[in-house]
Parts: structure tokens; C-alpha cells; sequence
């Protein structure tokens, strides 16, 4: 016999066999054994594994009470010396237990295990019935259920510690199981992979008196609350009949939900919280939980928005807010609902950096103090990709928030698909899953139950710094919008639906029933909320045409001098090699981290990357912030920047330029998930709410940032104008033709050009490593902030044509244009226009040309919008020339040509000529050989024209 069957004979004699079974399961997944054999288990190893020491076996059971998932807490098992151990540890001379009592024991605990995992699959958690795809049979519930005879249920077991007792009536066992697993809270929680965690929401759930903890004046509150909430919505459906305001009419439980987490979150120490939340019920939501004005939600459905003055503006349904919320038994929680668009959950990210942003501005990187809600529509929670990436995050440290509260508005329906056309998953909430996040479906006709979810959320939220989803299974009472007739593709539900009491109706009856209100107070209620309503309605403001603001965004806003002593990038410098006690670098990087310094200390060319860090550190040194994040930012895609540097001997990675940073600043550099979409969102959240920061992402290469399209063209381009929420985030995006094919060329000049307008943001193209430094220090450095788009170069990183003198640096400021001479400067015949990279292609061509007693003036556009047509004013003052070629890299149909062209053309009165790749469907081509030919044709042709 081994040690452990020996072990197990001695404890367990005749039993020791099935003991043994059980143990084979345990090493195959100890999930499929339950917490305490799990637990016994790995004791008993333990004390095996330890030589020498006197070992005393394990007690059956452990000192604390324990849950068990499956074959936990069985009953008594005999010894081989005719000693019975229980199972909570005493010894007992009995007789060995009889086979039945085990094999009943089993059925009891496979049922416990059964209801813990699959007990929502039955709970009423649907106020529907028809139309609607069911959920998968829980055929095992009803099985066991129904094995037990009329003599078994009298019996009493061991019930695995349900409900904190150890024996159980296995009739009352049933009937308790029923209430807790299959009431209108549908739990999801055995997946979570901690065991505290299970054991701690089991605990919640599994009651004593199986009541939900919500208390008298909370019912009161909540039944306020859902009455508000469906007077809102009817209130609209009368006065603005057919206007699209997304109704929450059969999901008003959403109120009550949100105002008692809320209340309580501030009660808990939250300082603040901020709601992201697509179009379905957000009206009510400004109304009743962010305490908006009636009468200004009123005035913007007679089209008078007061934000017109500031911007275009938006529609009622996409506008945020901020207010302080006001709740049962505190007013101090400050409150903001994010704008957002037609695109549904790409708020998410925006919300999560919004939140981050907060935490660490205000608190210290607290998470607790700071709350993120999401509230989600079904059909788009498990169809769009972004909530999937969000969801990644939430444990990324360079991500987290310390848990989000998700709350899914589940109407059950998309626009007009059905759940089985929307998704492959049992449920929509599924995927949350994956980031061991519980779940909780809740029937929206038991708001109570849905509001004590909420507290469980909140606790759980606080308590493990996790994500957590509570699913409002409810219907939406009209169409996806109020001029939809919804029974033309779903007839039996809407047939169903038009029978429904309201839930204000429902729940209200039921707390009259119980005694706790009368049924005068709840028409008083009711007349309260409508007499607001008539009289905000009558105080609206009347229909006119709003004017958007003509000015927005186009105050010029002056470039600061952004030179920076030597002595100070002296210091930067020197700090990206001082490292920590019992830091080992690598050897070969720190070779070239201190060839990089010696650049400086030498007066040599000063490279790509090593601009770059001179350029964070300085900000660092003026008291700015500075968080960069990307796929492999740390060191840099092309291995440019090393500004995360790893031990060589251990795991350890540090950021010594941080050292340098003085009045609160803090660096953080940031190797992100391999996401586009929710990484951008985040880092425009980021950069929307933090002060005196500059917040950065990188492109891997610059066509990634297609993934991120929707929050380019929603939120980075445009919120400004439409929200008034302005972002100062820095978009860097590797871009040039270098022969790497038409996937890593471009990133798409073309759009964001294509997206300029009333001084929205600031695209550059800057083409040395001076003017890149001036470029990032004057983002950090100005107080309003816009977007800035930076066009980064690949292989002139480190190129000496890209490089810059030490003195570059120490003086002067970013310069939106530059210009060059060559050949005879007094006589130029022909001007050059061009961006980026491309000049150092062929400016080598016109050094080397012979160019007679004629010149050509070159001047490169370093910031294309705002477009610097004074600078360029200025560098055509003088010249007599009628000659003008612009000159790109990128097919005709790209780059910079379609958006300059009808700048240069109205403001120089002349034809100017394009040189360039010819329209294209694609970027760039495959072939190396082929792009080295098309570079030398774009050259020859350039000193064509030149020689005319």
C-alpha cells in the first residue's frame, strides 16, 4: 500500500476504498469533489510530502463551517477498528455505516450541487412567457428532485452547511433550495475560480430566513422610484407622441436599482461614480437618478438644447451630465453620465478610463473611492467585440478599475431579432464569465429582489476589486424606438405585453397588500411626480432653430517655447541609467542606453527615440504627467525606446525616468492588451478627465488604429463639438512606405485629415527628432487641449537624417512649417511641398543633383491641421516663382494630396502639380524590390520637373 492508502485505511478502515475514489477525482479537478475533501485533500499531501515530521491526520471536517459543491460533508464513514468519524471531527464507537444512508447522502449532496450551479437555469427570473427561446432543460434538478421517496423526505441529512446548518429535513432542504436558487434571482457563481469568493457569495445567497435585505424605508424608496420612472415615460408618451426617446417602460426596476446602489456605494466611502449607458431608458436616468431638470429635458424635445451655444451638440438621448446625487440618506456623491453615440457599447473603455483617470488624480490610485456603472443592452453586450475587450481589461493593472458594476437592460429583443438570432450563448452575459465575474439574473417584476442584487453587487464589487453583472430580465413595451410597430416581427410577445400591468402597478399592490403603504399614498405619489411634470412641461422653453456655435474650436491657440536647459536633460538623461539597488539591466541594452547618453554629453546627433525620452522627463520635471500605453510600448514596436527596462537575474521591470518627475507627477508606460478599440477608448477617457497630463497611445504599427475607427470618428474627432468634453490624448502612428508590404505602410493620413474641421484637433507629420520633441512638449505643456495625431516614422528612428543637435533642443519651439534651400537660393525656380519621411528620401537627390545657377525651395508641412497657411505665407514671401509640386509617397488617392491640395491652390492662385504613386486599392505594394523602384521613380521624376 502507499503512504496515502495507508493513511486513508487507518482513518477511514472499510470506506478507504470509496475514500480512494474520491481522491482520483480530486487529482483530476478538485471542483468535482466540493471544498472540503479539496481542502482535506491538500492537507493530507501536504503532511505526507513533510519527512520527519509526526504527522496528525486532518479532522474530517475543518474548524469553520465549510459549503461543499458535490460529494462534501458525506456522511459518517467507519474505520477498520469499528470507530465511526463524523464528519465534524468526534470519534464515536458505532456500527459501519449501512450503503443506503451513503447512497442517499449522495443523492442530497449531488442535489445541493446541482441547485448551486444550476438552479437559474429554473428560477423565475422571465416575466414572459411566450415567444421568447428558453433556457436549456436543468433536467438534473428535476432527476433528483424527484428520486427521493415520501420516507427519504422525511429523513434528515447532511446538507454541505445550506443555509449555516449541518442537518437538514430533506423536504424543508428542498423547499429552502427552491426559495434561495429558483426565486426571481437566477446566481451565477460556481465558475468563480477562488474559493473564498464561492463561499462567500454562497453564503449571501443561502439565508436563513431566505428574505431579501432590503429594509422597510428602502421598500418605500424603491416603490418612489419605479412609480417616477413609469410617470416619466408615460408622461412623454402623451405630450410627444411618436418622438423617439428610447423608453425604459418595462424595465423601470433600472430606477430603483441604480438609486439604492448608489446610496449605498456613498454610504460605503464612494466618492464618485460615472455611468456609461447606451440609448434604452437614459431620459429616465437623467430624470429620476442624475437629478436633471425636467424642464430642460422637456425643452430638448422642442429642440432647444443649451449646449448649442458651445457646439453642434447632439441628440437628447447621447448628452452626459454631471450633477450630485441625492439619494435616501446622502447627497455627497458627485455623479457624471458620459456622452455617447449611436455606437451603443463603445462607451465602455471611455468610462473605464474616465473612472482610472479619477482614481488617480483624486485618490491616490484608490479604486474603491471611485465607482464605474455600464449599462448595457443585451443584444449589443454579447454582439459587439469591444465589450469583450473591456471586459479584458479589468484585471490588466494598467487597466483596472477595481470592478465595474455591469447592469444589463435585458428587453430581450435586438431592433427586432430574437435572442437565438443574436447569439450562440445560453445567455448574453455569458462572456463575463470569462473574467470570473458573477452574475445575476433578475425578474424586473420584483424590483425589491432586483434592488437587493444590487447591494450583493456592490459588496462583492468592494470587497474583491472585481467586475460584476446583474441581467434586469424585462421587455421593452413599444418598438426599438416609439415609431416602430413591434408586432410585425414579434406578434405573440407583443400580444402578451399589451396585457401587462405595469411594474409600478405590480409592486405596488404587493406593498399594499403587506400593510406597508396604503393605497392613497401611492396615488399621492403618483399625483406628485405628474404635477411636476405639467408644470416643468409648461415652463419649457418654445420651439426656435438653434444656432451652432461658428467659433468652436477655431481660437488659434499660441505654441509655446518649449526649449529645455541642458542641465535639466542632463538629468532626464542620467536617470535612464541609475537603477534601484539589486538591479541588473541588460547587458547589451545598457550598451546602448549609455551610447544614447553619450549623444547628449558629447554633442552628437541625438536620435528618434532618445528625443522622445528627453521629452517625457522634461515634462515630468515641469510637474505634467505623462502615461503612455500600446501593444509593446514599453520598449518600443522597433525596439526604440526601453523606457520599461527588465532585470536580467529576476522578474522585476522599473521605469527609472520617473525618478525625475517633481509636484505630483507620476510615469507610467504601458504594454496593453492586444486591443485597439477598447485601449483607445480607455486612453480618451483617460485623457478627458485627467489634469496637467500628457496621455499617449501607440500604434503597434499605424494601420492598427483601423480597429479603433468608431471612437476616432465618435468620440476623438468630434466630442468637443457634440458633448463639450475635450480630450488631449496623442495618437502615435508609425507611418512611411518602407517595403513592408501594403499591412504596415499607412495609417491612414487620409481619415483623420478628412475629419478636420472647427480646430477639432491637431494632425502632424513631423519629419526630424527635434520637432518631434517640440511637438510632445507643447501637447503636455498647453492648458486646452485638442486631440493630437502624429504620424511616426520607422526606419528614420534612428537614421542620422532624422536626428537633431543637442541645440535643437535646448532652444526654440515646434515649427509648423520648415523650409530648405538648394542650389542657388536667390534664383529658385520651382517650390516643393511636401510631409514626413519622404523629404529625406529625395532631399538626398537634390543635394547631389547639379542644380546650375537655379534653386528649388522646399518646404515641409509639419502640422497639416490646423493648416499653417501664415507660415507658409511667410516662407513663399519674396519668391518669384510660378513652378509648385507637391510630392508624397502614398497612392494619389492617400496620404495628404486631396486634403491640401484645395488649401495651396485657393491661397496660391496656381496650379500646383502632384508627384507621387498613382491611385491605388491598396496601400502599398508586396514587394520590396518593387517599392525600392517606385521610391527611385518618385525621386527621378521630382528632379525631372526640377530641371523642367
Amino acid at each position: 500500500m502507499s503512504p496515502l492508502q495507508k493513511e486513508l485505511f487507518s482513518q477511514f478502515g472499510a470506506n478507504s476504498g470509496y475514500i480512494e475514489e474520491i481522491y482520483e477525482r480530486y487529482k483530476i479537478d478538485p471542483s468535482l469533489v466540493g471544498d472540503y475533501w479539496t481542502e482535506y485533500f491538500a492537507r493530507l499531501e501536504g503532511m505526507l510530502g513533510e519527512a520527519g515530521v509526526e504527522r496528525e491526520l486532518p479532522p474530517a471536517t475543518p474548524k469553520e463551517p465549510r459549503y461543499s459543491t458535490s460529494l462534501s460533508n458525506s456522511a459518517s464513514l467507519s474505520s477498520g477498528n469499528g470507530q465511526t468519524h463524523s464528519s465534524n471531527g468526534a470519534s464515536a464507537r458505532q456500527a459501519p455505516v449501512d450503503s443506503d444512508i451513503l447512497e442517499l447522502q449522495e443523492r442530497v449532496n449531488g442535489m445541493v450541487n446541482a441547485y448551486r450551479r444550476r438552479g437559474h437555469l429554473v428560477a423565475n427570473i422571465n416575466p414572459l412567457t411566450q415567444g421568447i427561446v428558453p433556457l436549456p432543460e436543468a433536467n438534473v434538478i428535476k432527476e433528483l428532485r424527484e428520486s427521493f421517496s415520501e420516507e427519504e423526505l422525511d429523513q434528515e441529512v447532511r446538507s454541505g452547511y445550506f443555509g449555516g446548518k449541518e442537518t437538514w429535513n430533506v423536504r424543508k432542504l428542498i423547499g429552502a433550495l427552491e426559495e434561495d436558487y429558483c426565486g426571481p434571482i437566477g446566481f451565477e457563481y460556481q465558475h468563480l475560480v477562488s474559493q473564498e469568493e464561492r463561499r462567500w457569495f454562497r453564503a449571501q445567497i443561502e439565508r436563513e430566513d431566505h428574505e431579501y435585505d432590503v429594509s422597510d424605508d428602502e421598500r418605500l424608496r424603491v416603490l418612489k422610484k419605479v412609480i417616477e420612472a413609469e410617470a416619466f415615460e408615460s408622461n412623454l408618451h402623451t405630450k410627444y407622441i411618436g418622438h423617439k426617446r428610447f423608453s425604459l417602460q418595462g424595465g423601470e426596476a433600472l430606477i430603483p436599482m441604480l438609486d439604492i446602489m448608489l446610496d449605498l456605494a456613498s454610504n460605503q466611502g464612494v466618492d464618485s461614480a460615472v455611468i456609461g449607458m447606451a440609448h434604452r431608458g437614459r431620459l429616465n436616468v437623467l430624470a429620476n437618478i442624475m437629478g436633471k431638470p425636467l424642464r430642460s429635458i422637456l425643452s430638448e424635445f422642442e429642440d432647444q438644447n443649451e449646449f448649442t451655444s458651445l457646439g453642434s451638440g447632439d441628440v437628447k438621448y447621447h448628452m452626459g451630465f454631471l450633477s450630485q446625487f441625492n439619494g435616501l440618506s446622502t447627497s455627497d456623491l458627485e455623479l457624471e453620465l458620459a456622452p455617447n453615440p449611436s455606437h451603443l457599447e463603445f462607451v465602455n473603455p471611455v468610462v473605464e478610463g474616465m473612472v482610472r483617470a479619477r482614481q488617480d488624480k483624486n485618490h491616490a490610485g484608490d479604486r474603491s473611492k471611485v465607482l464605474p456603472v455600464l449599462i448595457h443592452g443585451d443584444a449589443a453586450v454579447v454582439g459587439q467585440g469591444v465589450v469583450t475587450e473591456t471586459y479584458n481589461l479589468s484585471n490588466v493593472n494598467g487597466y483596472t478599475t477595481g470592478g465595474t458594476i455591469h447592469i444589463v437592460v435585458n428587453n430581450q429583443i435586438g431592433f427586432t431579432t430574437n435572442p437565438d438570432e443574436a447569439r450562440s450563448t445560453v445567455y448574453c452575459t455569458d462572456w463575463a464569465k470569462a473574467i470570473q465575474a458573477p452574475v445575476m439574473h433578475v425578474n424586473c417584476e420584483d424590483p425589491e429582489a432586483a434592488c437587493w442584487a444590487m447591494k450583493l453587487a456592490l459588496a462583492f464589487r468592494q470587497r474583491y476589486k472585481r467586475d460584476v453583472v446583474v441581467d434586469l430580465y424585462c421587455y421593452r413595451k413599444y418598438g426599438h424606438n416609439e415609431g416602430d410597430d413591434p408586432s410585425f416581427t414579434q406578434p405573440l410577445v407583443y400580444n402578451e405585453i399589451k396585457s401587462k400591468k405595469p411594474v409600478s402597478k405590480i409592486y405596488a399592490e404587493r406593498l399594499v397588500t403587506e400593510g406597508l403603504v396604503e393605497d392613497s399614498h401611492v396615488k399621492e405619489f403618483l399625483s406628485a411626480y405628474n404635477e411636476e411634470f405639467d408644470t416643468s412641461f409648461s415652463d419649457r422653453d418654445e420651439f426656435q432653430i438653434a444656432e451652432a456655435c461658428s467659433t468652436v474650436g477655431k481660437l488659434r491657440i499660441p505654441t509655446p517655447d518649449t526649449g529645455v536647459e541642458y542641465a535639466r536633460l542632463e538629468a532626464v538623461a542620467d536617470s535612464l541609467i541609475t537603477y534601484p539597488d539589486g538591479f541588473v539591466p541588460h547587458p547589451k541594452l545598457h550598451k546602448i542606453l549609455e551610447k544614447r547618453i553619450a549623444s547628449l554629453k558629447e554633442d552628437t546627433p541625438i536620435d528618434w527615440g532618445f528625443a522622445e525620452n528627453l521629452a517625457f522627463g522634461s515634462l515630468l520635471q515641469d510637474g505634467v504627467s505623462v502615461r503612455l500605453s500600446g501593444q509593446d510600448c514599453g520598449r518600443g514596436t522597433f525596439s526604440q525606446r526601453h523606457l520599461a527596462l527588465n532585470n536580467y537575474e529576476k522578474p522585476e521591470i522599473i521605469s527609472p525616468i520617473g525618478t525625475v518627475a517633481v509636484d505630483g507627477a507620476s510615469f507610467e508606460v504601458i504594454n496593453s492588451t492586444l486591443s485597439e478599440a477598447a485601449v483607445v477608448g480607455f486612453e480618451f477617457g483617460y485623457s478627458s478627465t485627467a489634469d496637467k497630463a500628457l496621455v499617449l497611445w501607440e500604434g503597434q504599427f499605424g494601420d492598427f488604429v483601423n480597429g479603433a475607427q468608431v471612437h476616432i470618428d465618435q468620440f476623438l474627432s468630434s466630442s468637443e463639438a457634440k458633448w463639450n468634453q475635450f480630450s488631449g490624448l496623442v495618437m502615435l502612428l508609425p507611418h512611411g512606405l518602407e517595403g513592408q508590404g501594403p499591412e504596415h505602410s499607412s495609417a491612414r493620413l487620409e481619415r483623420f485629415l478628412q475629419l478636420c474641421g472647427e480646430g477639432n484637433m491637431v494632425v502632424a507629420y513631423p519629419s526630424n527628432a527635434a520637432q518631434y520633441f517640440h511637438l510632445i512638449r507643447t501637447q503636455g505643456l498647453l492648458d486646452i487641449k485638442r486631440p493630437l495625431i502624429v504620424m511616426t516614422p520607422k526606419s528614420h528612428l534612428r537614421s542620422a537624417e532624422a536626428a537633431c543637435a543637442v541645440s535643437d533642443l535646448t532652444e526654440g519651439q515646434f515649427q509648423h512649417v520648415l523650409v530648405d534651400h538648394f542650389g542657388n537660393s536667390e534664383r529658385a525656380e520651382t517650390v516643393v511641398f511636401t510631409t514626413g519621411k519622404v523629404f529625406h528620401d529625395f532631399a538626398r537627390a537634390l543635394r547631389e543633383e547639379d542644380l546650375g545657377d537655379t534653386g528649388v525651395v522646399v518646404i515641409r508641412v509639419e502640422q497639416l491641421y490646423p493648416f499653417p497657411q501664415y507660415e507658409i505665407k511667410q516662407a513663399l514671401k519674396g519668391l518669384d516663382v510660378d513652378r509648385y509640386v507637391w510630392v508624397q509617397e502614398e497612392p494619389q488617392n492617400m496620404g495628404a494630396w486631396s486634403y491640401i491640395e484645395p488649401y495651396l491652390r485657393g491661397k496660391l492662385e496656381a496650379a500646383v502639380h502632384y508627384l507621387g504613386r498613382p491611385a491605388a486599392a491598396s496601400p502599398a505594394t508586396g514587394s520590396g524590390k518593387r517599392h525600392a523602384q517606385e521610391q527611385r521613380d518618385i525621386v527621378d521624376a521630382l528632379l525631372e520637373f526640377v530641371a523642367g
